[in-house]
């Protein structure tokens, strides 16, 4: 009988891998775990679809400011990265960039719990601003070393292994951040104020810290790379790669459409928070519920995407948001809103899993930065609008208006990645 773990770890030296990569493989693949599993504990304190936009409620009533908080977190993530590609195309080793911005993306969580402590010496909107203000500067911090990670992460997890090892981690992840949230509930229901969620920031900031430690054991190979002698900006790099591979221009619009369809997950913790009228440690549960989903989705999309490849993976995952979207026109019990939200979680976690693997596959290995990049700095503006959007909708004719938008827009996204889109694998192998 195959023992999983046995499997994953070992690695033919048949394989087309840098023997670096072979030899350290170990070492990095629990190196990596550890820092997963630290970060998603500290970010269970902050996380954007449940905890933040309820700690931002207590502020405003803005459902547009309260969109805020996951349209910054998806821009912050996916507009920066682009800029990077082609200063990473010509860097042998990405681990030394990773650290250094990996300092500053850890530092808003400190900047957080301070701000959360001044609240009650400030004026509402100072406060209001002030929080923002972080939580822009933590999104965007994020974006900066989204694709350097990314890169580490593609050099020393060979492609055989990107699925299962995406699987594991998420599932590590996400167990150890169940336990965050069973704290912040702890937390929120039994210390005032804001302090409760000064505490959870402050504890988040700690666990971030020690995922730091475990990121910087990594051990990456020196790999000489040159970058194209003649630079020709931004745009025309996008320009030449989507005139070169429309498949993969095609995919982007995907993506477009699967993020503006986001708008419908956003404000759920907030929607079900006030329509059920439950006290903001409630908000712990949703993020319990989204939690204990995405460990169900990451044990299915890891081991589906290294089989079948992640295009299939995002068809399900955008059939199961449609599922979840279309249930939220009709839930009128908690219980309910929890299924549906899980519903939506599960979908979340494969489109989370293959967007952090999908573009990896399009283009040459010395493209893949500029495709990664792309990937997220051309998608990002909808992750930015479409909670802004939502927002308005929300103000003017209420949720269930807005959730049938997102509806809608997600039917979109399945027509075009099943229907349009041709995987990257396949072709390659006719090619």
């Amino acid at each position: 009988m195959k023992n999983p773990i046995k499997d994953f770890l070992l690695i033919p030296e048949t394989d087309p891998v840098h023997p670096e990569v072979i030899k350290n493989f170990k070492r990095n693949s629990f190196a990596n775990l550890l820092d997963t599993a630290f970060w998603y504990f500290g970010g269970s304190f902050t996380a954007a679809y449940t905890i933040m936009p309820v700690f931002l409620s207590t502020l405003t009533d803005s459902p547009i400011l309260i969109g805020l908080i996951p349209a910054l977190e998806g821009a912050g993530w996916f507009l920066p990265q682009l800029f990077l590609a082609k200063h990473l195309e010509g860097i042998n080793q990405r681990l030394p960039f990773v650290r250094k911005l990996g300092i500053f993306e850890r530092l808003p969580f400190l900047l957080l719990a301070i701000g959360a402590f001044l609240i009650p010496g400030l004026d509402q909107k100072v406060a209001l601003f002030l929080i923002l203000i972080i939580y822009t500067i933590k999104a965007f911090s994020s974006g900066l070393v989204a694709l350097p990670w990314q890169e580490l992460m593609a050099t020393v997890i060979p492609v055989s292994h990107r699925g299962r090892y995406w699987g594991i981690s998420l599932i590590v992840g996400k167990l150890i951040g169940l336990v965050g949230a069973f704290i912040t509930g702890l937390i929120l229901a039994r210390i005032a104020y804001p302090n409760n969620y000064a505490i959870m920031f402050l504890i988040g900031f700690i666990a971030v810290s020690i995922s730091f430690l475990f990121l910087s054991l990594n051990v990456e190979p020196v790999i000489e790379r040159q970058s194209s002698q003649v630079d020709p900006g931004i745009w025309s790099r996008i320009k030449k790669t989507l005139g070169k591979d429309k498949n993969f221009g095609i995919y982007l619009i995907n993506r477009g459409f699967t993020f503006m369809s986001s708008m419908g997950m956003v404000f759920i913790t907030v929607y079900g928070i006030q329509k059920f009228n439950l006290p903001i440690s409630q908000s712990a549960t949703f993020t319990a519920v989204m939690l204990i989903s995405e460990i169900f989705g990451a044990g299915i999309w890891g081991n589906l995407g290294d089989k079948d490849g992640y295009k299939r993976v995002i068809e399900i995952c955008n059939f199961f948001s449609i599922v979840g979207l279309f249930s939220l026109l009709f839930v009128n019990t908690l219980w309910g809103l929890f299924i549906v939200f899980g519903i939506l979680s599960f979908a979340h976690s494969g489109e989370y899993l293959s967007d952090q693997n999908f573009a990896m596959e399009f283009g040459s290995e010395k493209d893949r930065p500029t495709y990664i990049g792309m990937s997220k700095t051309l998608t990002g503006p909808f992750f930015l609008v479409s909670p802004i959007v939502g927002g308005s909708i929300i103000q003017l004719w209420g949720y269930k208006s807005m959730f049938l938008v997102a509806l809608i827009v997600s039917v979109v996204a399945f027509l075009i990645i099943k229907f349009i889109v041709k995987d990257p694998r396949k072709t390659k192998e006719i090619g």
